[in-house]
């Protein structure tokens, strides 16, 4: 399986002062069981190309198979022995460059979605991983929050997740039962060929280096609003919330 996808990132701030900002962009889900089938003019999988994935971005980050990686964070979890099929949302390398703030690994056991991880990335190099288990729907799935991601934000409060609708993911934080903020992401899935792969890059060109400007200069917004900073905490011990 390989899909691409046109999207819509949208992100909004409610408390303690709003901002809010939307842009267009790409992702792509690809099974990691069939990742040569990438390989093409403009994709390489572990080489430089224009657009290319690396498997030392993922996972131990050590270029191991970030299916040992999955399956260790899903035993983790208490989703013992996964022997099904792991889809990633992510965006690849562009360039050389990437920066994910999120990716989002979809475990499929016979064809029916078991499990969903969201692995949180910082500015500072560091990582969480959020488990959200099967259950009856995929909509308004609650978890603390337990990372540092914006110095605007504390660690408190909780994340409510919804993946109900197809191809798009849905994040809302919680805290003190006020709505502090909206984030997510729309994708409209477009064939997989070289030519649509060039029309994204002469529409996005240097869009991995976008996310992580983009991230800087709302922060300085941000700064200029006076929002409360909170500093760093000492990165936890614990990689996992479920």
């Amino acid at each position: 399986m390989r899909s691409l996808f046109k999207a819509k990132i949208f992100h909004k701030r409610f408390l303690p002062n709003e901002n809010e900002f939307s842009y267009s962009g790409f992702y792509i889900k690809v099974s990691l069981e069939n990742l040569k089938e990438l390989n093409s003019l403009l994709f390489s999988v572990n080489k430089f190309n224009l657009f290319s994935f690396y498997e030392k971005d993922y996972g131990y980050r050590d270029g191991s198979s970030p299916e040992v990686w999955a399956k260790d964070i899903l035993n983790k979890a208490g989703l013992n022995n996964f022997k099904g099929r792991l889809v990633l949302h992510t965006v690849p390398r562009v360039l050389g460059y990437v920066f994910n703030p999120v990716c989002f690994w979809y475990c499929y056991d016979k064809n029916k979605l078991f499990a969903i991880i969201c692995e949180v990335n910082n500015t500072f190099g560091e990582s969480h991983n959020y488990v959200i288990k099967k259950n009856d729907n995929w909509h308004n799935r609650t978890l603390p929050k337990e990372f540092h991601v914006s110095p605007f934000y504390d660690i408190k409060g909780e994340y409510k997740f919804d993946f109900s609708k197809n191809n798009n993911v849905s994040i809302k934080y919680y805290f003190d039962n006020k709505l502090q903020l909206s984030t997510g992401v729309k994708g409209k899935e477009i064939p997989w060929n070289d030519i649509n792969l060039l029309k994204i890059f002469f529409r996005h060109p240097f869009y991995t280096f976008l996310i992580i400007s983009l991230i800087h200069y709302q922060a300085v917004k941000l700064f200029f609003k006076k929002n409360k900073i909170y500093s760093k905490p000492e990165k936890s011990c614990n990689e996992l919330t479920y």
